[in-house]
């Protein structure tokens, strides 16, 4: 058995989900044992490859075709056109290039060239340490990782809205150490096989035994 396949299996079971747990890891070596992706995607589809064909798999930055998964996760520097906001702004997303730009600017990123690897996996598969869980689940299911977040600490987690599900869910969890909530991005929810109900959680990985924990203990109590 993997090493995080135990984890998998409770949070599945704990939330009835659909889809399974993706592990998510920033390195600078890749994992030993894992291929490289062969060609290229965005960083929102390689979610759907993990979650729908139980595919692992590392990337370098020539993977990515989208350089906002690319800058998110610290691969290379923010495209200069974003960072002016002129892309986003062209995109119809924002009625001024200022918009666009403050909006770029406020999207957490790891720091460029700090990664060299990012490697998936769903956690049930995973060999290697993951950084981030990433879930794709209904809002009722977040509420439960919510609740047993909470559960012995008072804490609320946190949500991004707008921000794209890069930088929201895979980079923000890791460089907060929190979990944290994203009702998707256009990019995301144009890319993937995603439903209009669908929601996404980044949860940090060293979370994961307590959130596992707790869930077993609030269905105990309930």
């Amino acid at each position: 058995m993997e090493p995080y396949a135990a984890f998998s299996e409770d949070l599945k079971g704990a939330l009835e989900l659909e889809y399974p747990p993706i592990a998510i890891s920033f390195s600078n070596e890749p994992p030993v044992g894992v291929e490289r992706l062969k060609g290229g995607l965005r960083l929102c589809q390689m979610l759907d490859k993990v979650r729908f064909e139980g595919a692992v798999f590392y990337t370098t930055t020539e993977n990515h075709a989208c350089d906002g998964g690319s800058s998110s996760c610290g691969l290379k520097e923010i495209n200069e056109r974003i960072k002016t906001g002129e892309f986003l702004c062209k995109m119809g997303l924002f009625s001024t290039k200022r918009a666009a730009r403050r909006f770029a600017k406020a999207n957490p990123r790891i720091d460029p060239g700090t990664v060299k690897i990012v490697s998936f996996s769903p956690l049930e598969k995973a060999t290697f340490e993951p950084d981030v869980v990433a879930l794709i689940c209904n809002a009722r299911q977040a509420m439960r990782v919510a609740e047993a977040y909470g559960y012995d600490t008072g804490k609320r987690a946190t949500g991004l809205t707008g921000s794209p599900i890069c930088s929201s869910i895979v980079a923000a969890p890791f460089l907060t150490g929190e979990i944290i909530y994203s009702l998707g991005d256009h990019g995301a929810r144009n890319y993937m096989n995603i439903r209009d109900e669908d929601i996404f959680v980044g949860i940090p990985a060293e979370l994961l035994g307590q959130i596992v924990g707790n869930l077993g203990e609030m269905e105990f109590s309930t």
